[in-house]
């Protein structure tokens, strides 16, 4: 069945009036998704807001939070619009990646160790932004090596991934948030389909069985194997796009196209408008952390609707 009428204009829509903090986690997606609607809808604004949103940014000096450079939305834009300056960026993030501090030698970076009370806190979501981003920048040994040293700590024993690791104590903190799992998933498989590792598509595959294990309907919840926590409506949606490309890419059995397409149709069916309601900004805590969230619309809930919408419209155009 085709997707209805106006429905990918309106998530892209909605996508592109999503307040985006710049660099902020979890907006990647939702700066190459626009730059994508562009492309696939041929309207040009989509694009222009990308450029809008991140211009300022990409000649400023080195902060902090560079580390939370999306480097796939920037060469997205770029491949869209040549003449947009994102080396400069680039090589900012390369340097803030490669500088953070090393806790022991092999040990998962840690980004942020001027930042009260996680200064030795390593995030689930480095997963996403860091092997892919050097993959992409053409360092397939060194983002091999940074996603083996972060899911080294963070998976657990159950295929699940800690939200965060505290290397002082050693230890997880426990949690297995949903929409962490799916920084998890794409950092595994945006960084083995571009540097192949067999440990890493090991990794990818017990995570994958072991989210299939805790479904509910094409659903998870916040905490994805607590039951009793709220549905997290940012996990299918995620799962709909990036379960979909782990399959395409043979990184995962073909079986799991099922799943991928029970999470879409979970997700098609929250919308409200182009509109995906999700859990607000999550920092590593306890569980009462993650239960009590408020929800709202939000960029890192709307990039995997953008995305998934769009392969499925770019599936029925190519049938």
């Amino acid at each position: 069945m085709g997707l209805p009428a106006g429905l990918v204009r309106a998530v892209a829509d909605r996508t592109a009036r999503c307040p985006v903090t710049i660099w902020g986690y979890g907006i990647g997606g939702t700066l190459s998704g626009l730059v994508r609607a562009s492309s696939v809808l041929g309207s040009a604004e989509y694009a222009g807001r990308v450029e809008e949103l991140v211009g300022p940014a990409l000649a400023a000096a080195a902060a902090p939070t560079d580390h939370l450079i999306p480097v796939e939305a920037l060469l997205a834009l770029r491949r869209a619009r040549p003449s947009a300056p994102v080396d400069a960026a680039c090589e900012r993030w390369v340097a803030a990646v490669l500088g953070a501090p090393e806790p022991w030698l092999g040990g998962p970076r840690v980004h942020r160790p001027d930042l009260e009370p996680w200064s030795s806190t390593v995030w689930v979501d480095c997963m996403h932004t860091d092997g892919p981003g050097l993959a992409a920048l053409g360092r397939p040994a060194e983002a091999v090596e940074y996603a083996t040293a972060y899911a080294s700590v963070l998976q657990r024993d159950d295929g699940l991934f800690h939200h965060g690791y505290d290397v002082a104590a050693r230890r997880g903190n426990g949690v297995a948030w949903g929409r962490g799992q799916a920084w998890a998933l794409f950092g595994l498989v945006d960084t083995v389909h571009a540097a192949p590792d067999d440990g890493l598509r090991a990794r990818l595959g017990r995570l994958v069985e072991a989210l299939a294990a805790w479904e509910d309907r094409g659903r998870w919840h916040t905490v994805v194997d607590e039951p009793g926590s709220p549905v997290e409506h940012s996990v299918a949606a995620y799962l709909a796009w990036g379960l979909r490309r782990a399959v395409t890419y043979g990184l995962v059995d073909a079986g799991y196209a099922e799943l991928a397409d029970r999470a879409f149709d979970a997700t098609l069916a929250a919308l409200d408008d182009g509109a995906l309601v999700v859990s607000e900004a999550t920092p590593v805590g306890g569980h009462r952390d993650y239960v009590s969230r408020a929800t709202g619309v939000f960029p890192w809930g709307q990039a995997p609707v953008l995305h998934a919408v769009l392969d499925r419209m770019e599936e029925e155009t190519h049938r």
